[in-house]
């Protein structure tokens, strides 16, 4: 009882708290409006029994400038957009007619999730102390809105880095009870109430919201839609789906575009769409969506321009908003853009107007080596040469990846017949069973590395983007309607039979990091910077009997100002790639090709020859990879299940036979519990001898996880055993009376093994560098790089070959000492050898079964799962096995048909008990 009276009391005085400070801070709210906002809108007594709409709607969507010291900003790059979102919760009339009491909520969101403040101290910078900035800030705001001048004034307070509380005034301006349209404009700022020297005090914001609710279309005039008569020569497009026009047309339209210039413009003089201070050309164009409309196919964007690494943010010097309307005759999207104006002046007096930039966007139905855009548009100012805002006609495209669906393409193939020249087909091997990869699979598609001469420069994809007359890559839908005259029923009767493809290619090659900037610009002769990717346009042919793939390529140029400019572009490439066979072990695991300029040296276009290489891991290899992963975990878990079970009936042997214990070989012993322990301390991947980079692609990181956890489970129960085995010997020969004897025949083990294991480990270590020299790594520098890599592996790969002979001390023991018992049960060495051979035997079952012949347990340095050594290691194990049988049936030197001076026979003694 007294808990709870407890807890009434502590909640009464929780809710009288609140009741205070929310009237202390209405009160300090009403004082602070009549200082800073009663000038604007005068303040009035509202009467909340009188509801009232706010023009805009409940929610409201804008972009804001500034706000770095509250919410932080991206030091590096905007990854996204900075918005503030305005949610109106009360509108009352007030007793003043035309005032209204609106109560709202204010979330500015920052560009990045956290920003981090750096203090100075004494001249040097350091992370101390550092700010963390909130990635959003919600103020509670109250106010008054007057009806008439669409002024809207509201104080409140919000919670940012600081404890104290952030007094703010929120002023918008343009807050009409009207229909929206695109003039349409609500700004205003975000302005602090604390003095300059607080933590709390911020620069003001500036806002801008771009009223969404109740709009009305009024750019898509006559006089507008006659401007796109005049366009030139376009590609045709196709046609969208009425259905859902809003949910197709978005997806696509919206994102980032390039931009290419007429080859006239090398400055930003009569060629920049933005309209003051524009001191270089922009690169990129971005598109937003804000409202679409199904019914009348029209929709109201936001068009960005910046450089080339920009993200779009929102900058009312180069952001215009428009109108737009569909096509259907011509089949593209038409709009109409205005400027933001009055920035330079101030915040309230900006508007938006000068709507005299024009777009087109169309999706093209016929692609070509020269143009591959899955979306192709026009930007044009319909001024007069000499009129101030005027610019020339520019050109943006899309990547083809930009598309979600993709029907009704047609490729026009312009260069085969010149493949062919370059390319004649060899006359095909009768090589039976080897084959290539399928035209159509993903195995066509790779990743490649890039050298010059001298090194790797370059990173780059090969993509298919055509075969025949079927479009790669893309998923089908009904975003465009299927209607257009171009589509021909795909051709595959022909290409089987001769076993030749007609394919295009999209490549991409992105500099290094660490390339020079002369390297970038000799790479294909371009004027591009270190970080641009070159982008290559191919086309030829596949021969699917011979794996090779010849193509003649198209690669982007840039002036000499760095512009991009339209169609110029480079098509005297070519390119050749040859993909190594299926299913043949020897083939290197490699695609090799090159990208070279048929110009003469003398022509400023030649570029020196680029060698390109690509690991092949085809999709057959990786299934047979996942099937025989399957069946090898399988493997690893029943080998190790039976080690424990062995191990157990030793324990039993040694506890029903205590006087056995000190003739086992503490050195094998423990060589079998530091084969059980250096995988629990490495990783799972310890019980893969194989390099693990093709395997790794497949397993993923969750599929490694549920297996380590099972394997290391019962590795740790074989390890404790081991263990609690090695523990009872080391005792045993403490107690035993002869114990310095058996310790100096366990030395002469030691002195045996260690120079043969060291012998042993040299050799293979010489074997393998030989071969490293005789396989073409015959530099100082690389073979050395191979010595460093290939060390630790080496050596893994041989410290299983000593577990494989993990009986050979004990087999020494028994020989130095003469020793006759059993000491080891039948089941123990006999079964342990068999689980040691399992993986020898399932190597060679597994080499008949798979063609590669690769494996998780086969080394590709060390190789000692190779044929001969799964004969000879199954053999040298059951002998090992059938000598200590004999040992300990006839005693240690028994097999020989001599005997070691000086060593004794160590028999048990029959013990006299009194009756």
């Amino acid at each position: 009882m007294a808990s709870l009276a407890l807890s009434y009391l502590l909640m009464l005085l929780s809710l009288s708290t609140t009741i205070t400070l929310n009237t202390f801070s209405s009160y300090a709210s009403q004082l602070s409006y009549t200082k800073h906002c009663a000038s604007m809108v005068p303040n009035s007594t509202p009467n909340e029994s009188k509801v009232k709409e706010f023009p805009h709607g409940q929610f409201q969507t804008g972009y804001y400038l500034g706000g770095d010291t509250i919410v932080g900003a991206d030091t590096l790059r905007n990854l996204r957009q900075k918005q503030v979102t305005l949610r109106i919760k009360s509108v009352y009339e007030t007793d003043i007619f035309g005032i209204l009491n609106v109560g709202a909520s204010l979330i500015v969101r920052s560009a990045s999730s956290y920003y981090r403040v750096r203090n100075s101290t004494r001249g040097s910078s350091r992370w101390k102390n550092h700010k963390r900035f909130p990635s959003s800030i919600a103020f509670r705001l109250d106010g008054f809105w007057s009806e008439s001048s669409g002024k809207l004034c509201m104080v409140g307070t919000g919670t940012g880095y600081s404890m104290k509380p952030l007094e703010v005034v929120l002023k918008l301006y343009n807050v009409l009870n009207s229909r929206n349209t695109v003039s349409t404009l609500v700004s205003g700022s975000l302005e602090s109430l604390s003095s300059k020297h607080e933590v709390s005090y911020f620069e003001p914001i500036s806002l801008f919201f771009l009223p969404k609710f109740d709009y009305e279309y009024t750019l898509d005039t006559k006089e507008a839609k006659n401007e796109y008569s005049d366009e030139g020569e376009v590609v045709p497009g196709l046609s969208i789906n009425s259905t859902n026009f809003c949910y197709n047309l978005f997806p696509m339209i919206t994102g980032k575009y390039e931009l290419q210039y007429n080859s006239e413009c090398n400055s930003a003089k009569n060629c920049s769409p933005i309209k003051e201070g524009a001191k270089e050309l922009p690169y990129i164009v971005f598109l937003k969506e804000l409202v679409c409309s199904d019914i009348e196919e029209r929709v109201r964007v936001l068009i960005g321009f910046g450089s080339r690494s920009a993200h779009w943010s929102f900058n009312p010097n180069a952001t215009l908003v428009g109108e737009g309307w569909w096509d259907e005759k011509k089949n593209q999207l038409c709009i109409v853009f205005c400027h933001f104006l009055g920035m330079e002046e101030s915040v309230a007096s900006v508007h938006v107007g000068d709507c005299t930039t024009r777009m087109s966007l169309r999706f093209p139905k016929l692609w070509s080596i020269k143009d591959a855009s899955s979306i192709v548009g026009q930007i044009w100012s319909n001024k007069t040469v000499g009129d101030s805002g005027y610019f020339k006609r520019m050109v943006f495209r899309a990547p083809q990846d930009k598309r979600i669906g993709i029907s009704d393409i047609k490729y026009d193939y312009s260069q085969l017949d010149k493949v062919r020249k370059m390319c004649p087909r060899q006359k095909p091997q009768k090589n039976k069973g080897i084959r290539y990869p399928h035209v159509y699979s993903s195995d066509m598609r790779f990743d490649m590395s890039i050298r010059n001469s001298k090194r790797r420069i370059a990173w780059g994809d090969s993509v298919p983007l055509v075969v025949n007359d079927q479009i790669q890559q893309w998923d089908l839908d009904e975003t465009f309607a299927s209607n257009s005259s171009y589509t021909q029923p795909f051709i595959y009767a022909s290409s089987t039979t001769t076993g030749l493809y007609n394919v295009g290619y999209k490549i991409s090659i992105n500099p290094l990091p660490n390339a020079k900037l002369d390297e970038v610009k000799s790479m294909l002769n371009t004027t591009t910077n270190a970080t641009e990717t070159v982008n290559v346009s191919a086309e030829g042919i596949y021969d699917a009997e011979a794996g090779s793939l010849c193509m003649l390529g198209c690669r982007n140029l840039g002036s000499e100002n760095h512009i991009p400019i339209t169609n110029s572009m480079d098509c005297e490439v070519i390119v050749k790639f040859q993909f190594p066979p299926l299913n043949a072990k020897n083939n290197g695991g490699y695609i090799k090709g090159s990208i070279e300029s048929m110009r003469e040296n003398s022509d400023p276009l030649y570029f020196k020859r680029l060698d390109v290489t690509s690991t092949a891991f085809y999709t057959e290899e990786a299934t047979q990879i996942l099937r025989k992963i399957d069946m090898e975990v399988i493997m690893i878990l029943v080998c190790t299940t039976l080690a424990c079970v062995f191990v157990g009936l030793q324990l039993y042997h040694v506890k029903r036979n205590p006087d056995m214990l000190p003739l086992i070989s503490f050195v094998m012993l423990l060589i079998l519990t530091l084969g059980n322990m250096i995988p629990l301390v490495l990783n799972f991947e310890a019980f893969f001898a194989q390099n693990h980079d093709k395997k790794n692609i497949m397993l993923g990181n969750e599929w490694l996880e549920v297996n380590e956890i099972a394997v290391r489970l019962i590795v740790m129960v074989a390890f404790l055993l081991q263990l609690r085995l090695l523990q009872q010997t080391w005792v045993a020969r403490k107690a035993d009376r002869k114990q310095k004897d058996l310790w100096i025949a366990e030395k002469k083990v030691l002195y045996v093994i260690l120079p043969l294991y060291a012998a042993g480990f040299l050799i293979a270590l010489f074997t393998q560098q030989n071969n490293a020299l005789h396989n073409g790594v015959a530099s100082s520098s690389s073979l050395l790089e191979y010595q460093q890599n290939s060390l630790w592996e080496d050596l893994k790969s041989y410290s299983g070959l000593v577990l494989d002979g993990f009986l050979l001390p004990q087999i020494l023991l028994n020989l130095f000492w003469n020793s006759k018992g059993n000491a080891l049960s039948c089941s123990f060495y006999f079964g342990i050898s068999l689980v040691r051979l399992l993986p020898h035997a399932y190597d060679i079952l597994e080499a008949l079964v798979y063609v590669d012949g690769s494996s998780l347990y086969e080394d590709e340095i060390a190789d000692y799962y190779s044929t001969a050594w799964d004969v000879i290691i199954p053999l040298v194990s059951l002998m090992f096995a059938v000598i200590i049988y004999l040992q300990q049936r006839l005693g240690g030197c028994s097999f020989l048909s001599w005997r070691i001076k000086g060593v004794e026979q160590y028999e048990k003694v029959p013990v006299v008990t009194e009756a």
